[in-house]
């Protein structure tokens, strides 16, 4: 049987991941609850530790509207098939392998979930578990992984199909390529991840494929090292030798961990997962992806809970990783105008004796394994990716953002490098960028036309133009102070005279998108003014950290014409610089009084404030629907008690409800429950704490 790329639908249980958050991502990213110390580390581990880390998401907005009502609803994926293996793509979602069926044995070898439950484990909140997941960019599941990919049919020169995905990641503006083909003779899927860093500056890059499989009372995890960095949820980092203490068995664990192994430099880079008789999924990559991991949920009730929370009785499950680097907690400098690539092949594996002995002696024998089974298959699917690594991409099966192709219209416009890769192609069509794609047009119209893009320049000559540090609106040097003219009001003037006005939206909607970057400030700067580019050019400075900048603008937005959204931006601003918020977040909200998103960040602030009262009549205001509402429950579980009213309180938890985004270390169900009862023991339906069980 030929290989064959199909298109198919898969029905199952879904929640849908719903609309985006509105309100720009300007705040700091929660972090999660194991925040790695360096102490003891190799400096080389070290380093990436303290290099590129990333605190806000910007300018992607959160993911964070969907519930956990579930009704039947098509998944839409991309079919890799022939006798040996079905391998399945969901494209709208991150382009995850949910799939990979082994037909000899019928079993999949990745952990598949049937049902499609998003929770707030990802940097945008929304994230779902099972399958094969690319995370590229910064630690933690990607921005894309509830997001549609660019998907195309490539065919191989011996008319073998490839799946190509690709996609744009705005908050590192690196381009990823990820080809997949199924090996003709063996049963193997092979995969090829191209990075390109297409600027010229220097960027922070990060790689790991998260593989979810099912766990059994017997699995086993096999990796070719001895030592393993083991995280305990607690802040440390520390050094485990798998031959005194052997962690391989996932179902043993005693409660939530992650294992990094330390693979020796030169070792051939795999690892495997085994159930009880030996069979399982074998994941072998070439450099520079050598980074090993094994993530267990642990035998606690609250492992138990979060595996039941994101996939129901059959939802247990551990998962073997690999990334550049060897834990996750670091980044890498990736040059500017870098490609780095490297291949993954997912393969089943069976080991017939040697898997149960002590860890070096069972770790040998399964590596013999891996690559006898490896070296089976020969180079006709590994020659297959190379050759149609540069090859244009066919006919389309699934459609990305606009961002890649208004980020290279962006670097053509303001004369800076984009090298893209040949073998992808970007569309700037669709609502998310139409307002950008306009700004561009406009732009680039009036510099056919006249020397605004001249001045523009002239404006910030001598600075880098990707320096987010340096104002833009600083007055012109040698100006008369008095006369109040600047560089910036000066070229809003003169954009104003010579374009064409750009449509503005509804200022009681907030904007579709938001743009990060001092090039885009840039073409905001030289666009025709109005409340719409004052306000994303004060979002631009924020979220860059420049609050008082920041705060400047919202005033110049609000000064136009007052909306919810400047309002809102400049509490956030004050917040942030230890300001009292309260004046601003009251205009805000009352510009916008049905916006949720905003009512729960008052909410949170007032609450943070210790302004219980008002707090309480804010949450008296809003419809009984939304008061209803996992987060406002919530809101109102912690207003009482702030107020003293324990037995309100307890009231509110013991009718019982849930917060579908809940993230675990940003919020803990089971501290509200012991603050409202103290010593009765926590409900399984509040128990999400990864510590061992006391």
């Amino acid at each position: 049987m030929a290989a064959s790329l199909t298109i198919a639908q898969h029905t199952l249980p879904t929640a849908p991941v719903g609309a985006v958050n509105p309100l720009p991502a300007v705040a700091a990213m929660p972090q999660a609850p194991y925040e790695a110390s360096i102490d003891g580390l190799p400096e080389r581990i070290a380093r990436g530790i303290r290099y590129g880390q990333v605190t806000s998401i910007h300018p992607y907005l959160l993911q964070d509207s969907y519930g956990r009502e579930r009704s039947d609803e098509p998944m839409r994926l991309a079919v890799l098939e022939n006798e040996h293996l079905r391998a399945e793509f969901a494209l709208d979602l991150g382009g995850r392998l949910i799939g990979l069926l082994d037909k000899a044995t019928g079993r999949d070898l990745v952990y598949r979930n049937e049902m499609l439950q998003p929770a707030n484990l990802a940097l945008r909140n929304a994230w779902f578990s099972g399958g094969a997941e690319w995370n590229i960019g910064m630690r933690g599941h990607w921005p894309l992984t509830c997001d549609p990919m660019y998907a195309a049919i490539v065919m191989g020169p011996g008319g073998e199909p490839v799946l190509r995905m690709w996609e744009y990641e705005r908050v590192r503006g690196l381009i990823v390529q990820i080809d997949a083909t199924l090996d003709s003779d063996a049963p193997a899927l092979h995969v090829r991840v191209r990075v390109r860093n297409p600027k010229d500056a220097e960027t922070g890059m990060y790689w790991w494929t998260n593989i979810a499989v099912a766990q059994t009372s017997g699995s086993r995890v096999f990796a070719p090292a001895t030592i393993a960095y083991k995280t305990d949820y607690d802040g440390s980092l520390t050094a485990v030798d798998f031959t005194e203490t052997d962690a391989s068995r996932p179902a043993s664990a005693p409660a939530a961990a992650d294992y990094f192994f330390d693979v020796p430099e030169g070792e051939t880079p795999w690892i495997a997962a085994l159930d009880a008789g030996g069979a399982g999924l074998a994941h072998i990559s070439t450099a520079p992806l050598t980074g090993r991991k094994l993530f267990v949920w642990g035998d606690t009730t609250g492992g138990r809970r979060w595996c039941d929370w994101l996939g129901g009785a059959s939802g247990e499950y551990f998962e073997i990783q690999a990334g550049l680097a060897t834990t996750q907690y670091e980044h890498l400098p990736m040059p500017g105008g870098a490609t780095w690539g490297w291949t993954e092949t997912f393969l089943p594996l069976q080991v017939d004796a040697g898997f149960q002995d002590e860890w070096a002696e069972a770790t040998a024998a399964v590596g013999r394994a891996v690559r006898s089974a490896y070296g089976t298959l020969g180079s006709a699917g590994l020659d297959r990716l190379s050759a149609v690594a540069d090859a244009e991409p066919g006919e389309l099966l699934s459609s990305g953002s606009p961002w890649g192709a208004l980020e290279q219209e962006l670097s053509a416009w303001a004369g800076e490098a984009f090298a893209g890769l040949p073998g992808v192609r970007f569309s700037r069509e669709g609502a998310e960028g139409a307002y950008w794609a306009d700004l561009l047009d406009a732009a680039s119209e009036v510099t056919d036309e006249t020397e605004v893009a001249r001045r523009a320049g002239e404006e910030h000559a001598g600075a880098n133009p990707d320096d987010p540090s340096r104002p833009t609106d600083a007055p012109t040097p040698g100006a008369d102070p008095a006369s109040g003219t600047t560089d910036e009001t000066d070229a809003t003037r003169r954009a104003g005279e010579e374009h064409a006005e750009v449509g503005t939206d509804d200022p009681s909607t907030p904007p579709a998108s938001y743009v990060a970057g001092a090039t885009w400030d840039r073409l905001l700067q030289v666009s025709a003014p109005s409340w719409l580019t004052s306000y994303h050019r004060a979002v631009i400075a924020h979220a860059a950290g420049e609050l008082d900048r920041a705060l400047s603008l919202y005033a110049e937005s609000d000064a136009q014409h007052p909306t919810a959204w400047a309002a809102r931006g400049a509490a956030q601003a004050l917040l942030a610089r230890g300001d009292d918020p309260f004046d601003a977040f009251e205009r805000a909200y009352g510009l916008a009084p049905g916006s949720i998103p905003l009512a729960l960040e008052f909410g949170a602030a007032l609450l943070a404030a210790g302004r219980s009262e008002r707090l309480g009549a804010l949450l008296a205001d809003l419809p009984p629907e939304v008061t209803a509402r996992g987060r406002f429950r919530v809101l109102a579980v912690q207003a009482a008690l702030a107020s003293g009213e324990r037995a309100e309180a307890g009231r509110i938890l013991e009718a019982g409800f849930e917060v579908p985004d809940l993230r675990e270390g940003e919020l803990s169900m089971s501290a509200l429950w012991r603050e409202a009862f103290p010593g009765r023991p926590v409900p399984a339906l509040y128990d999400f704490e990864m510590a061992p069980d006391a």
